[in-house]
Protein backbone atom coordinates (compact mmCIF):
# COMPACT_ATOMS: atom_id res chain seq x y z
CA UNK A 1 0.00 0.00 0.00
CA UNK A 2 1.34 3.47 -0.99
CA UNK A 3 1.46 6.47 1.24
CA UNK A 4 -0.78 8.38 -0.46
CA UNK A 5 -3.55 5.84 -1.07
CA UNK A 6 -6.85 6.64 0.95
CA UNK A 7 -7.78 3.80 3.88
CA UNK A 8 -11.57 4.38 4.01
CA UNK A 9 -13.13 3.49 7.59
CA UNK A 10 -16.13 1.84 5.50
CA UNK A 11 -16.49 1.12 2.32
CA UNK A 12 -20.05 0.24 1.10
CA UNK A 13 -20.40 -1.84 -1.68
CA UNK A 14 -23.83 -1.38 -3.39
CA UNK A 15 -25.06 2.46 -4.48
CA UNK A 16 -29.02 1.70 -3.91
CA UNK A 17 -31.38 2.84 -1.61
CA UNK A 18 -29.92 0.30 1.75
CA UNK A 19 -26.70 0.92 0.44
CA UNK A 20 -27.07 4.79 -0.02
CA UNK A 21 -28.89 5.40 3.36
CA UNK A 22 -25.99 3.38 4.91
CA UNK A 23 -23.14 5.58 3.27
CA UNK A 24 -24.71 8.67 4.60
CA UNK A 25 -25.69 7.68 8.44
CA UNK A 26 -22.07 6.36 8.30
CA UNK A 27 -21.35 9.81 7.52
CA UNK A 28 -23.76 11.54 9.87
CA UNK A 29 -23.00 9.02 13.08
CA UNK A 30 -19.14 9.16 13.02
CA UNK A 31 -18.06 12.70 11.54
CA UNK A 32 -14.68 11.82 11.30
CA UNK A 33 -15.66 8.67 9.06
CA UNK A 34 -14.18 8.61 6.14
CA UNK A 35 -16.80 6.45 4.21
CA UNK A 36 -16.97 5.56 0.45
CA UNK A 37 -19.99 4.08 -1.37
CA UNK A 38 -19.36 1.91 -4.21
CA UNK A 39 -21.92 1.15 -6.77
CA UNK A 40 -23.08 1.53 -10.15
CA UNK A 41 -25.12 4.74 -11.23
CA UNK A 42 -28.53 3.91 -12.89
CA UNK A 43 -27.82 3.15 -16.84
CA UNK A 44 -28.32 5.12 -19.33
CA UNK A 45 -30.66 3.81 -22.28
CA UNK A 46 -27.93 3.31 -24.55
CA UNK A 47 -26.08 1.45 -21.37
CA UNK A 48 -28.76 -0.88 -20.57
CA UNK A 49 -27.55 -3.79 -23.11
CA UNK A 50 -24.04 -3.83 -21.68
CA UNK A 51 -24.90 -3.71 -17.84
CA UNK A 52 -24.50 -6.43 -16.07
CA UNK A 53 -25.55 -5.27 -12.19
CA UNK A 54 -28.70 -3.70 -12.04
CA UNK A 55 -30.56 -1.94 -9.31
CA UNK A 56 -33.99 -1.76 -7.75
CA UNK A 57 -34.41 1.66 -7.76
CA UNK A 58 -34.81 2.70 -11.21
CA UNK A 59 -38.53 3.96 -10.41
CA UNK A 60 -41.11 6.44 -9.52
CA UNK A 61 -43.24 4.78 -7.18
CA UNK A 62 -42.99 2.42 -4.37
CA UNK A 63 -45.68 2.64 -1.97
CA UNK A 64 -44.97 3.24 1.88
CA UNK A 65 -46.83 3.16 4.89
CA UNK A 66 -46.65 2.50 8.72
CA UNK A 67 -49.07 -0.42 9.16
CA UNK A 68 -47.61 -3.27 8.51
CA UNK A 69 -49.02 -7.12 9.24
CA UNK A 70 -45.24 -7.87 10.37
CA UNK A 71 -44.81 -5.81 13.62
CA UNK A 72 -40.92 -5.54 12.75
CA UNK A 73 -41.54 -4.19 8.97
CA UNK A 74 -43.77 -1.73 11.11
CA UNK A 75 -41.72 -0.51 12.65
CA UNK A 76 -38.51 -0.18 10.71
CA UNK A 77 -41.45 1.35 7.83
CA UNK A 78 -42.17 4.39 11.25
CA UNK A 79 -39.02 5.40 11.57
CA UNK A 80 -37.85 5.55 8.13
CA UNK A 81 -41.02 7.88 7.02
CA UNK A 82 -40.20 10.00 10.06
CA UNK A 83 -37.22 11.37 8.21
CA UNK A 84 -38.50 11.51 4.65
CA UNK A 85 -39.10 15.31 5.05
CA UNK A 86 -35.82 15.61 7.15
CA UNK A 87 -34.35 14.38 3.85
CA UNK A 88 -36.23 16.51 1.18
CA UNK A 89 -34.98 19.33 3.22
CA UNK A 90 -31.04 18.38 3.35
CA UNK A 91 -30.71 17.15 0.09
CA UNK A 92 -33.40 19.56 -1.57
CA UNK A 93 -34.98 16.72 -3.63
CA UNK A 94 -38.69 15.75 -3.25
CA UNK A 95 -39.07 11.92 -2.63
CA UNK A 96 -42.51 11.51 -0.45
CA UNK A 97 -46.27 12.09 -1.79
CA UNK A 98 -48.73 11.35 1.36
CA UNK A 99 -51.74 10.41 -0.32
CA UNK A 100 -52.37 7.70 1.46
CA UNK A 101 -52.80 3.26 1.52
CA UNK A 102 -54.93 1.02 1.69
CA UNK A 103 -54.96 -2.94 2.50
CA UNK A 104 -58.03 -4.28 0.69
CA UNK A 105 -59.18 -8.18 1.66
CA UNK A 106 -62.28 -9.98 2.59
CA UNK A 107 -63.99 -8.83 5.81
CA UNK A 108 -63.17 -10.37 9.47
CA UNK A 109 -59.74 -12.04 7.79
CA UNK A 110 -56.99 -12.32 10.03
CA UNK A 111 -54.41 -10.19 8.17
CA UNK A 112 -56.48 -7.29 8.46
CA UNK A 113 -57.25 -7.91 11.76
CA UNK A 114 -53.17 -8.36 12.81
CA UNK A 115 -52.21 -5.00 10.72
CA UNK A 116 -54.80 -3.01 13.21
CA UNK A 117 -53.34 -4.67 16.25
CA UNK A 118 -49.93 -3.91 15.03
CA UNK A 119 -51.49 -0.48 14.37
CA UNK A 120 -52.00 0.20 18.26
CA UNK A 121 -48.95 -1.65 18.90
CA UNK A 122 -46.93 1.10 17.65
CA UNK A 123 -48.97 4.17 18.35
CA UNK A 124 -50.84 4.61 14.95
CA UNK A 125 -54.10 6.03 15.04
CA UNK A 126 -54.69 7.68 11.59
CA UNK A 127 -56.72 4.78 9.59
CA UNK A 128 -60.22 3.76 8.70
CA UNK A 129 -61.92 0.98 7.45
CA UNK A 130 -64.22 1.31 4.68
CA UNK A 131 -66.69 -0.91 3.26
CA UNK A 132 -67.49 -0.90 -0.98
CA UNK A 133 -70.47 1.86 0.09
CA UNK A 134 -68.34 4.23 1.82
CA UNK A 135 -65.50 3.91 -0.77
CA UNK A 136 -68.04 4.85 -2.94
CA UNK A 137 -68.65 7.97 -1.04
CA UNK A 138 -65.19 9.24 -0.86
CA UNK A 139 -63.70 7.95 -3.70
CA UNK A 140 -66.13 7.14 -6.35
CA UNK A 141 -63.85 5.99 -8.94
CA UNK A 142 -62.51 2.55 -7.20
CA UNK A 143 -64.25 -0.16 -6.44
CA UNK A 144 -64.31 -3.21 -4.45
CA UNK A 145 -67.01 -6.02 -3.40
CA UNK A 146 -69.75 -5.47 -0.82
CA UNK A 147 -67.79 -8.62 1.35
CA UNK A 148 -64.37 -6.52 0.84
CA UNK A 149 -62.82 -4.25 3.69
CA UNK A 150 -60.66 -1.04 2.36
CA UNK A 151 -58.48 -0.17 5.29
CA UNK A 152 -57.26 3.00 4.36
CA UNK A 153 -54.08 4.50 6.06
CA UNK A 154 -54.23 8.15 5.65
CA UNK A 155 -51.02 9.66 7.35
CA UNK A 156 -47.62 8.45 7.34
CA UNK A 157 -48.37 6.55 3.76
CA UNK A 158 -48.72 7.14 0.41
CA UNK A 159 -45.24 6.86 -1.83
CA UNK A 160 -41.46 7.27 -2.41
CA UNK A 161 -40.06 7.70 -5.39
CA UNK A 162 -36.99 4.98 -5.06
CA UNK A 163 -34.96 7.08 -7.94
CA UNK A 164 -34.89 10.14 -6.01
CA UNK A 165 -34.44 8.81 -3.04
CA UNK A 166 -31.20 7.47 -3.60
CA UNK A 167 -30.47 10.31 -5.05
CA UNK A 168 -31.11 12.31 -1.96
CA UNK A 169 -29.28 9.88 -0.01
CA UNK A 170 -26.08 10.29 -2.04
CA UNK A 171 -26.56 14.31 -2.37
CA UNK A 172 -26.57 13.83 1.23
CA UNK A 173 -23.32 11.68 1.87
CA UNK A 174 -21.81 13.48 -0.44
CA UNK A 175 -22.34 16.48 1.52
CA UNK A 176 -20.97 15.01 4.54
CA UNK A 177 -17.22 13.96 2.64
CA UNK A 178 -18.69 10.20 1.16
CA UNK A 179 -16.91 9.73 -1.66
CA UNK A 180 -19.57 7.90 -4.37
CA UNK A 181 -17.55 5.97 -6.63
CA UNK A 182 -18.93 4.60 -10.10
CA UNK A 183 -18.30 1.15 -10.37
CA UNK A 184 -18.73 -2.54 -10.23
CA UNK A 185 -17.15 -4.54 -7.18
CA UNK A 186 -16.29 -7.60 -8.28
CA UNK A 187 -13.86 -9.02 -5.41
CA UNK A 188 -14.11 -8.48 -1.45
CA UNK A 189 -10.24 -9.70 0.04
CA UNK A 190 -9.18 -10.27 2.98
CA UNK A 191 -5.39 -9.10 3.35
CA UNK A 192 -4.71 -11.21 6.82
CA UNK A 193 -4.25 -7.82 7.86
CA UNK A 194 -6.17 -4.88 9.21
CA UNK A 195 -7.61 -4.01 6.20
CA UNK A 196 -10.34 -5.41 3.19
CA UNK A 197 -9.45 -4.80 -0.22
CA UNK A 198 -12.21 -4.00 -2.93
CA UNK A 199 -11.66 -4.71 -6.40
CA UNK A 200 -13.32 -3.19 -9.05
CA UNK A 201 -14.48 -4.13 -12.75
CA UNK A 202 -12.41 -1.49 -14.01
CA UNK A 203 -8.92 -2.32 -12.44
CA UNK A 204 -9.55 0.16 -9.45
CA UNK A 205 -8.49 -0.96 -5.85
CA UNK A 206 -10.21 0.78 -2.67
CA UNK A 207 -8.81 -0.19 0.67
CA UNK A 208 -10.64 -0.14 3.92
CA UNK A 209 -11.01 -0.99 7.53
CA UNK A 210 -14.76 -2.46 6.95
CA UNK A 211 -16.72 -3.30 4.69
CA UNK A 212 -20.94 -2.92 4.30
CA UNK A 213 -21.85 -5.22 1.48
CA UNK A 214 -25.57 -3.84 0.40
CA UNK A 215 -25.88 -5.58 -3.19
CA UNK A 216 -29.07 -6.75 -3.12
CA UNK A 217 -30.48 -9.72 -5.45
CA UNK A 218 -26.87 -9.77 -6.88
CA UNK A 219 -25.48 -10.80 -3.77
CA UNK A 220 -24.13 -14.30 -4.41
CA UNK A 221 -22.72 -13.60 -8.17
CA UNK A 222 -19.20 -12.27 -7.48
CA UNK A 223 -16.45 -13.36 -4.95
CA UNK A 224 -17.69 -11.00 -2.34
CA UNK A 225 -18.00 -12.97 0.50
CA UNK A 226 -15.64 -15.12 2.33
CA UNK A 227 -14.48 -18.72 1.28
CA UNK A 228 -17.09 -20.79 -0.59
CA UNK A 229 -19.77 -19.10 1.25
CA UNK A 230 -23.03 -17.79 -0.08
CA UNK A 231 -26.05 -15.99 0.83
CA UNK A 232 -29.02 -18.41 1.38
CA UNK A 233 -31.93 -15.99 -0.63
CA UNK A 234 -34.25 -16.46 -3.58
CA UNK A 235 -33.04 -13.76 -5.88
CA UNK A 236 -36.76 -13.81 -7.49
CA UNK A 237 -37.42 -12.03 -11.00
CA UNK A 238 -40.59 -10.06 -11.21
CA UNK A 239 -42.48 -7.49 -13.29
CA UNK A 240 -44.58 -4.50 -13.19
CA UNK A 241 -47.24 -3.27 -15.72
CA UNK A 242 -47.65 0.55 -16.05
CA UNK A 243 -50.56 1.74 -18.05
CA UNK A 244 -50.32 5.17 -19.34
CA UNK A 245 -53.21 7.93 -18.27
CA UNK A 246 -54.24 11.37 -19.76
CA UNK A 247 -53.11 14.68 -17.52
CA UNK A 248 -56.20 14.99 -16.96
CA UNK A 249 -57.01 11.32 -15.52
CA UNK A 250 -54.07 12.52 -13.13
CA UNK A 251 -55.49 15.11 -11.70
CA UNK A 252 -58.94 13.91 -11.19
CA UNK A 253 -57.81 11.38 -9.29
CA UNK A 254 -54.98 13.20 -7.21
CA UNK A 255 -56.56 12.03 -4.14
CA UNK A 256 -55.90 8.36 -5.49
CA UNK A 257 -54.40 6.16 -2.19
CA UNK A 258 -51.94 3.75 -2.70
CA UNK A 259 -53.37 0.21 -2.89
CA UNK A 260 -52.43 -3.28 -1.08
CA UNK A 261 -54.52 -6.21 -2.53
CA UNK A 262 -54.97 -9.26 -0.28
CA UNK A 263 -57.87 -10.88 -2.42
CA UNK A 264 -57.34 -14.76 -4.17
CA UNK A 265 -56.64 -14.28 -7.69
CA UNK A 266 -56.16 -10.49 -7.91
CA UNK A 267 -53.40 -10.51 -5.14
CA UNK A 268 -51.23 -7.37 -6.41
CA UNK A 269 -50.51 -3.86 -5.18
CA UNK A 270 -51.35 -0.76 -7.04
CA UNK A 271 -49.99 3.29 -7.31
CA UNK A 272 -52.35 6.42 -8.09
CA UNK A 273 -51.42 8.17 -11.09
CA UNK A 274 -47.48 9.48 -11.31
CA UNK A 275 -45.48 11.30 -13.59
CA UNK A 276 -42.19 9.30 -14.90
CA UNK A 277 -39.23 10.80 -16.87
CA UNK A 278 -40.64 10.67 -20.07
CA UNK A 279 -43.03 13.40 -19.07
CA UNK A 280 -46.30 10.47 -19.10
CA UNK A 281 -48.29 9.67 -16.29
CA UNK A 282 -49.22 5.88 -15.73
CA UNK A 283 -50.77 3.98 -13.16
CA UNK A 284 -48.51 1.36 -11.87
CA UNK A 285 -49.65 -2.59 -10.67
CA UNK A 286 -47.11 -5.26 -9.88
CA UNK A 287 -46.75 -8.23 -7.61
CA UNK A 288 -49.44 -9.97 -9.44
CA UNK A 289 -47.09 -12.66 -10.17
CA UNK A 290 -43.46 -13.35 -9.16
CA UNK A 291 -41.39 -15.40 -11.59
CA UNK A 292 -38.69 -18.40 -11.01
CA UNK A 293 -35.44 -17.91 -9.27
CA UNK A 294 -33.24 -16.94 -11.35
CA UNK A 295 -30.37 -19.40 -12.15
CA UNK A 296 -27.36 -17.17 -12.46
CA UNK A 297 -26.10 -14.16 -13.39
CA UNK A 298 -26.54 -14.55 -16.95
CA UNK A 299 -30.07 -15.08 -16.44
CA UNK A 300 -30.37 -12.04 -14.16
CA UNK A 301 -29.27 -9.70 -16.71
CA UNK A 302 -30.79 -11.48 -19.92
CA UNK A 303 -34.43 -10.99 -17.53
CA UNK A 304 -33.24 -7.14 -17.23
CA UNK A 305 -32.35 -6.63 -20.46
CA UNK A 306 -35.31 -8.32 -22.83
CA UNK A 307 -38.43 -6.06 -22.69
CA UNK A 308 -40.36 -8.93 -24.40
CA UNK A 309 -40.80 -11.01 -21.20
CA UNK A 310 -44.30 -11.83 -20.09
CA UNK A 311 -46.05 -10.17 -22.71
CA UNK A 312 -48.87 -12.16 -22.53
CA UNK A 313 -49.78 -11.75 -18.99
CA UNK A 314 -49.93 -7.84 -19.48
CA UNK A 315 -53.88 -8.19 -20.26
CA UNK A 316 -54.21 -10.25 -17.94
CA UNK A 317 -53.26 -8.47 -15.48
CA UNK A 318 -54.15 -4.85 -17.06
CA UNK A 319 -58.12 -6.78 -15.92
CA UNK A 320 -57.24 -7.09 -12.42
CA UNK A 321 -56.23 -2.97 -12.73
CA UNK A 322 -59.57 -2.38 -14.46
CA UNK A 323 -61.34 -4.20 -11.74
CA UNK A 324 -60.38 -1.78 -9.05
CA UNK A 325 -60.27 1.53 -11.53
CA UNK A 326 -63.18 1.18 -13.65
CA UNK A 327 -62.81 4.25 -15.62
CA UNK A 328 -59.33 3.51 -16.72
CA UNK A 329 -59.07 3.97 -20.11
CA UNK A 330 -55.34 3.31 -21.06
CA UNK A 331 -53.65 5.18 -23.86
CA UNK A 332 -50.52 2.72 -23.59
CA UNK A 333 -49.33 -0.19 -21.47
CA UNK A 334 -45.67 -1.47 -20.93
CA UNK A 335 -44.13 -3.39 -18.64
CA UNK A 336 -41.01 -3.22 -16.41
CA UNK A 337 -38.73 -5.72 -14.91
CA UNK A 338 -37.40 -6.22 -11.50
CA UNK A 339 -35.84 -8.26 -9.14
CA UNK A 340 -36.47 -8.79 -5.49
CA UNK A 341 -33.92 -10.84 -2.55
CA UNK A 342 -36.53 -13.27 -0.74
CA UNK A 343 -35.19 -14.62 2.88
CA UNK A 344 -35.61 -18.00 4.09
CA UNK A 345 -36.69 -16.22 7.07
CA UNK A 346 -39.33 -13.87 5.91
CA UNK A 347 -37.20 -10.88 7.37
CA UNK A 348 -34.07 -8.80 5.79
CA UNK A 349 -30.73 -9.88 6.92
CA UNK A 350 -28.31 -7.67 8.63
CA UNK A 351 -25.43 -9.35 10.51
CA UNK A 352 -21.65 -9.20 10.69
CA UNK A 353 -19.46 -11.84 9.10
CA UNK A 354 -16.81 -11.22 10.65
CA UNK A 355 -15.57 -7.84 12.70
CA UNK A 356 -14.61 -6.03 9.14
CA UNK A 357 -17.36 -7.32 6.80
CA UNK A 358 -21.04 -6.93 7.42
CA UNK A 359 -24.03 -7.59 5.30
CA UNK A 360 -27.14 -6.49 4.55
CA UNK A 361 -29.43 -7.83 2.06
CA UNK A 362 -33.12 -9.81 1.73
CA UNK A 363 -35.58 -6.98 1.63
CA UNK A 364 -38.28 -9.60 0.14
CA UNK A 365 -39.99 -6.22 -2.08
CA UNK A 366 -40.72 -4.48 1.50
CA UNK A 367 -37.38 -2.21 1.50
CA UNK A 368 -38.38 1.19 -0.37
CA UNK A 369 -40.54 2.29 2.33
CA UNK A 370 -37.94 1.20 5.12
CA UNK A 371 -34.68 1.72 3.51
CA UNK A 372 -33.67 4.89 5.46
CA UNK A 373 -34.06 2.84 9.02
CA UNK A 374 -32.43 -0.17 7.28
CA UNK A 375 -29.43 1.79 6.27
CA UNK A 376 -29.21 3.58 9.99
CA UNK A 377 -28.94 0.12 11.23
CA UNK A 378 -26.55 -1.61 9.30
CA UNK A 379 -24.43 1.90 9.32
CA UNK A 380 -24.41 1.46 13.36
CA UNK A 381 -23.17 -1.96 13.03
CA UNK A 382 -21.11 -2.00 10.68
CA UNK A 383 -19.33 1.13 12.55
CA UNK A 384 -18.64 -0.94 15.89
CA UNK A 385 -18.37 -4.13 14.27
CA UNK A 386 -21.03 -5.79 15.82
CA UNK A 387 -24.82 -5.55 16.48
CA UNK A 388 -25.90 -2.07 17.98
CA UNK A 389 -30.13 -1.81 17.47
CA UNK A 390 -32.80 -1.77 20.07
CA UNK A 391 -34.34 -4.33 17.97
CA UNK A 392 -32.69 -8.29 18.43
CA UNK A 393 -30.33 -9.41 16.50
CA UNK A 394 -31.96 -12.86 16.11
CA UNK A 395 -34.05 -11.48 13.87
CA UNK A 396 -31.94 -10.36 11.03
CA UNK A 397 -29.27 -13.22 11.16
CA UNK A 398 -27.60 -14.42 8.10
CA UNK A 399 -28.16 -17.82 6.76
CA UNK A 400 -25.84 -18.98 4.32
CA UNK A 401 -26.33 -21.60 2.39
CA UNK A 402 -25.28 -25.68 3.31
CA UNK A 403 -22.80 -26.61 1.08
Amino acid sequence: MTMEETVYDVCVVGAGMVGSAAAKWLCKLQRETKVCLVGPQEPTKEEWSKREIFSAHYDEGRLTREMDEDLIWATLAQRSIKQFRDIERESGIRIYQEVGCAFVGIQGEDSLQITKENAEKTGVTAYKALDSVGLREQLPYLHIEPNWEFLLNTENAGYVSPRNLVAAQQKIASSHGCQIIDDVVIKVEDTDGDFLKVLCQSGRQVTAKRVLLCTGAFSNYYDLLPGDKKIDFKPMKIFVVKSEVSEEYAKSHADMPCMIINIPGKLSYILPPIKYPDGKYYVKIGGYKVINVASGLEDMVEWFRNEAHHEDDKDTILNILKFFLPDLAPISVRTARCAISRTTTGMLYCDMISTRLGVVMGLTGKGAKSSDEIGRMAAKMVAKGSWDYDLPAEHFKLRFKST
